[in-house]
């Protein structure tokens, strides 16, 4: 077998709409993808407050994800703004193929730190800004642009919902692990909850390939003993590169 990832098993653990590009990257370099979603995307309980949001006047929308594109676009019932913000370069995409308008991206990294950085949101006192976003999603955002004295609100416009599997399945798919790759702190919470007691030090002992360094200080907090692999910029593509550079173990 021949590939950058030739032999490596790795555990794709994003939601299933989600994982499958990434699945045919590994396959295509020699690897071996194990689908375990932990997530699915859902829209929220209650749209009718988000399409509230959505209608109201803001100087500027950010969009933190492509799930965020794809749930907001149904409640819109309308052309998307024209001046907008992405967290990261997928997301923008999402946006163009909807028809928006060029969004503001950050150069380097996919996350609010990164996001904080551009020049369009340095001078925003007094500004209206909507963050379209993912219910009970990080407030780390939120807090940077109201601290830069913006008026801050939120479109939650899907949830993330946890998916259950018997104890053994996931024993059983971390015995045949040798990297996975986890996309948010929530997925990774949730993988820690559904590993049985006596699998646990097998999962905090497995190399973990992350979209930011938020998720490696994440990881850390919850006893990983391996720093995990950062895939920047975030892609796909970056995270089957990251890990092809996993060390065999």
């Amino acid at each position: 077998m021949s590939g950058a990832l030739a032999g490596t098993r790795v555990l794709v653990t994003r939601p299933a709409h989600q994982a499958e590009n990434l699945c045919r990257l590994i396959e295509a370099e020699g690897g071996v993808a194990i689908r375990l979603p932990l997530l699915t995307i859902e829209p929220v309980a209650n749209p009718a407050e988000a399409q509230r949001r959505l209608a109201g006047a803001h100087a500027l929308w950010i969009f933190t994800s492509v799930n965020a594109v794809r749930h907001a676009l149904p409640l819109i019932g309308g052309p998307l703004p024209a001046h907008l913000a992405a967290i990261g370069p997928a997301t923008a995409a999402a946006l163009a193929a909807a028809g928006g308008a060029a969004a503001a991206t950050p150069l380097a990294g996919a996350s609010s730190e990164a996001l904080l950085k551009l020049p369009e949101l340095r001078d925003i006192a007094g500004q209206r800004i909507l963050i379209v976003t993912g219910a009970a999603g990080i407030d780390a955002l939120e807090r940077g642009l109201s601290a830069r004295g913006a008026v801050v609100e939120r479109a939650d416009v899907y949830r993330r919902v946890p998916l259950p599997y018997p104890p053994e399945a996931v024993a059983a798919a971390l015995r045949r692990t040798d990297v996975v790759v986890v996309t948010s702190s929530q997925s990774l919470e949730h993988l820690l909850r559904l590993t049985p007691e006596d699998s646990r030090k097998l999962l905090l002992r497995k190399p973990l390939v992350v979209p930011s360094a938020r998720m490696v200080e994440k990881a850390r907090d919850l006893g990983f003993l391996q720093p995990p692999r950062v895939a920047e910029p975030v892609s796909d593509q970056a995270l089957c590169a990251a890990c092809a550079a996993v060390p065999p173990s």
